[in-house]
């Protein structure tokens, strides 16, 4: 048996560390208090005395606004004071309600006539109080030992031309395979009709929700095992996505070079962006569907600004059509957002079969079946600030084989975001156990830190 106590002390005490930091900074944000009102934007006094009022001009009509809105600039241009107090209600409802101003990061945009240029950076760092000592970054696990972790380090720039034309470009000077620099996006996109776009470059595979999710969008510190072990990530190809009726039904058809899978499970797929062109794969292809019949999802598995009800479902499918194997692997999903609460439902299976000629080495000599499921949960307590997230895992690399492979993952903990969501802390702790062979020490508890633009 594994001890217990030790890793939840530790992560119940760095989470009430990391309650007490961020508590700190909401009171000093809160002690800012709302925007004040305008007070500069004062009227004169009518020209006409109150005994001898201006006879209106009959032949004058207004051309806009309400007979409200009209009436209230009557009396504000008559009453001064009217107009400031107008102009403060408006600032207090804008301040009380975060969704009746704009977010913050759309400040960050830079606006040259057709042009839009928006900067893309994400930082996460970690800290691993407590390590298992059998922990294998190579399993899956977030490090071999305790200390502190790079997670990502990202920096780009997206540009769209009257939303017609979107690029994106981005490098990452941290990433999980082994912490040198890449590239992470390198794409041109045609947007100019909902119905029918092109994505073509370095792109993510549009396989997984919770792979297509930014990586600042997780609700946990880093996206589901399962998910990295199984979706391919950044490839590059050419991608057909449309949607129809406000995402009621939308698409993706993608064309890629041929998946690398690493002979480790855990280590996922390799990030090919082929410098040199496709020397020995052969072609991936990709098809995804999915609706959100409600309203459309926001960008992040949790649910910070409290959305009214709504849900998006997918099911999608890859053949990979690689040097050493084909790969067949589908997916279904579903994401529900209701007033702060979300849950997010995963199911992946892969058949990985070895080619009877491969044109590169491989250890695959027989078919590898392969099941992932993931189960996640939780609640924006306060709004934009303080939350609660869990999740459940459960992989079978090989269902032919029972070893210390088979696993299910449980855990979760807080988190507290500012200034819409640029700026998050978490801390979580997730307990591994091997359904078969020996139980290793494995368990983890992690900090981090995350600026995202």
């Amino acid at each position: 048996m594994r001890p217990s106590g030790h890793p939840w002390f530790l992560f119940f005490a760095s989470a009430l560390c990391l309650s007490a930091t961020t508590a700190t900074s909401a009171l000093a944000q809160g002690a800012k208090g709302g925007a004040p009102a305008d007070d500069g934007a004062k009227q004169k006094p009518a020209d006409a005395p109150a005994d001898e009022p201006k006879p209106a001009d009959s032949g004058a009509k207004s051309d806009t606004g309400t007979p409200d809105d009209r009436a209230s600039a009557d009396k504000n241009a008559a009453d001064p004071k009217a107009k400031a107090a107008e102009t403060a209600d408006k600032s207090k409802a804008i301040d009380a309600d975060p969704k009746a101003r704009k977010p913050l990061p759309e400040y960050l945009k830079l606006v040259l006539g057709p042009l839009t240029f928006a900067p893309i950076v994400l930082l996460q760092t970690q800290i691993l109080p407590y390590v298992g000592k059998n922990s294998f970054s190579l399993s899956g696990d977030p490090a071999d030992s305790a200390g502190f972790r790079l997670q990502r380090a990202r920096f780009g720039l997206e540009v769209n031309l009257a939303n017609q034309a979107k690029g994106r470009v981005s490098v990452e000077l941290g990433s999980r395979e082994d912490g040198s620099a890449r590239i992470h996006d390198a794409w041109l996109a045609y947007i100019g009709t909902p119905y029918a776009q092109a994505f073509v470059g370095a792109q993510t595979v549009p396989f997984s929700r919770s792979e297509m999710i930014d990586s600042s969008g997780t609700a946990l510190a880093d996206r589901p095992l399962a998910v990295r072990s199984m979706a391919p990530g950044q490839q590059v190809g050419i991608v057909g996505h449309g949607a129809i009726g406000e995402n009621l039904f939308t698409y993706d058809l993608g064309l890629f070079n041929g998946f690398n899978r690493a002979d480790q499970f855990y280590q996922g797929y390799s990030q090919n962006y082929a410098p040199i062109g496709n020397r020995f794969n052969g072609l991936a292809y990709v098809i995804r569907l999915g609706t959100e019949p409600v309203k459309k999802l926001g960008a992040t598995v949790a649910d910070p600004t409290h959305e009214s009800p709504r849900f998006g479902i997918g099911a999608d499918y890859y053949y990979s059509d690689g040097g050493a194997r084909g790969i067949h692997t589908a997916g279904v999903d579903a994401l529900v957002h209701v007033v702060g609460f979300h849950f997010l439902g995963e199911f992946l299976f892969s058949d990985v079969v070895p080619k009877s000629t491969p044109t590169k080495p491989t250890s695959t000599v027989t078919n590898i079946k392969t099941l992932g499921f993931v189960a996640e949960t939780g609640y924006m307590i306060v709004r934009n600030l303080f939350g609660l997230n869990a999740r459940f895992e459960f992989i079978d690399p090989n269902t032919s084989v029972d070893d210390e492979g088979d696993v299910f993952l449980i855990g979760g903990g807080p988190s507290f975001q500012f200034l819409d969501g640029m700026v998050k802390t978490e801390a979580e702790y997730m307990h591994r156990e091997e359904r078969h062979g020996t139980s290793l020490q494995n368990d983890y508890v992690l900090l981090q830190g995350q600026l995202a633009l």
